[in-house]
């Protein structure tokens, strides 16, 4: 996710990393880590599950020259090491008002 002001110039940056593993377990098997006690199928899931929303909200503090935003946001997939898919992108621009034309 990038936020640019009307001049490009960027006013905040930030990556997430999410990470789709799912792992299956059969159980009443010998498992190496003694310490496991697995007894039953189960599915260890630690990524994102498809259609739950993850959102983030950011206070930036803007110039008071700053006439617009352009927030650019990539969903990305790493195939394999350093390879990167694409999957989707969004774009929207946000017009920035001054709060001080209240105070006058």
């Amino acid at each position: 996710m990038t936020a640019k002001d009307q001049n490009g110039n960027v006013i905040h940056t930030e990556r997430r990393k999410y990470q789709n593993w799912n792992v299956w377990f059969e159980g009443r098997k010998n498992v190496a880590l003694q310490l496991w006690d697995i007894t039953a199928t189960a599915s260890v899931n630690l990524g994102i599950e498809p259609d739950k929303p993850d959102e983030k909200t950011h206070v930036v503090l803007l110039g008071k020259d700053v006439e617009s935003v352009t927030i650019d946001v990539s969903l990305v997939f790493e195939s394999t090491p350093d390879h990167w898919e694409t999957i989707k992108t969004a774009t929207k621009t946000i017009q920035v008002e001054s709060s001080d034309k209240y105070f006058k």
